[in-house]
């Protein structure tokens, strides 16, 4: 299934124009592969159970409503929620913006996992063997050079015309081989924190990208470290210092650096008035986004 609009359904009422659709939609979702591929400035979906799903944003914002905390996947970011989780989500933005979402049909994850895990040889031997697989870890990830790559070329490619359903299914393959591959990277660079017990250095990782998350969709708020730290359940000691382990920078020079790419694209996309961009992006005044802006530039071309 590949739609190229956001989809007609509650909470938005039922009309002889859309109930065709809605039952055409309702029999075939949760059971194939899908891609809704849309562009608006306002989209509501009620709590629903879905498959596992890969979200991507551009041009804006969507906000996703998971169990005890919300998240916004924007132009920097994508989101990865797994399979049986129940959420919803929102978008309502002043300028259009599109919304990217990939769903993977049942069993996939495990097919794909158990497959990387065999050999060649034990492939050939049993290539249906599919024990059942754990999760991804249900956070806000930075765009990088795999996963966001396919995305972006599964995206423009939706909206060239494709329409195929092997296609889809090949791509979708690849795609969740890549998201795979990353998970395991991130579980590595989790294995660096200075903590004795695997168990210990995955429950810290977890709970710091709680407070990375929040950094990516609350940043127009007046974050404070005391925030950022509750939001990790860690001492502001504790969250510093584990923080600039997991990701490289201090919670403050993230938060700082989340504030001026969002204020670049507002000026990119024509806004001129700075007090107004500094507003939007979190900086407060125009001479703090001044300031943000020429020290990141200095430290980029170092």
């Amino acid at each position: 299934m590949i739609l190229t609009a956001m989809p007609d359904l509650p909470p938005r009422p039922e009309t002889t124009a859309n109930a065709a659709f809605r039952r055409w939609y309702l029999a075939r979702w949760g059971r194939e592969n899908a891609i809704v591929c849309g562009r608006t400035t306002q989209a509501e979906y009620p709590p629903h159970t879905q498959t596992l799903s890969i979200k991507t944003a551009w041009s804006g914002g969507e906000r996703y409503f998971l169990p005890h905390r919300e998240v916004v996947v924007d132009d920097d970011n994508y989101l990865i929620l797994n399979e049986g989780l129940t959420y919803s989500s929102l978008l309502a933005s002043r300028r259009p913006t599109g919304s990217f979402s990939v769903f993977f049909r049942p069993g996939m994850q495990d097919e794909v996992q158990a497959a990387r895990r065999q050999s060649l040889t034990q492939a050939l031997a049993q290539p249906d063997a599919v024990p059942r697989t754990t999760g991804f870890s249900e956070h806000l990830r930075p765009h990088d050079r795999e996963v966001s790559a396919r995305l972006r070329v599964l995206r423009d490619q939706v909206l060239a015309g494709e329409r195929s359903e092997n296609w889809l299914e090949e791509q979708l393959l690849l795609l969740l081989d890549a998201m795979l591959a990353a998970e395991s990277a991130a579980a590595a660079r989790a294995e660096r924190l200075q903590a004795a017990k695997a168990s210990t250095r995955h429950e810290l990782a977890r709970r710091l990208r709680l407070a990375a998350d929040l950094i990516e969709s609350a940043h127009t708020e007046p974050l404070s470290l005391a925030r950022l730290a509750d939001a990790a359940c860690l001492s502001r000691y504790h969250f510093v210092r584990h923080f600039r382990e997991l990701y490289g920078v201090t919670p403050h020079t993230a938060l700082t650096a989340k504030r001026v790419r969002c204020a670049r694209r507002l000026m990119q996309a024509g806004e001129t008035d700075s007090e107004r961009v500094a507003l939007q992006s979190g900086f407060g005044s125009r001479w703090t986004l001044q300031r943000a802006l020429r020290r990141h530039a200095a430290s980029s071309s170092h």
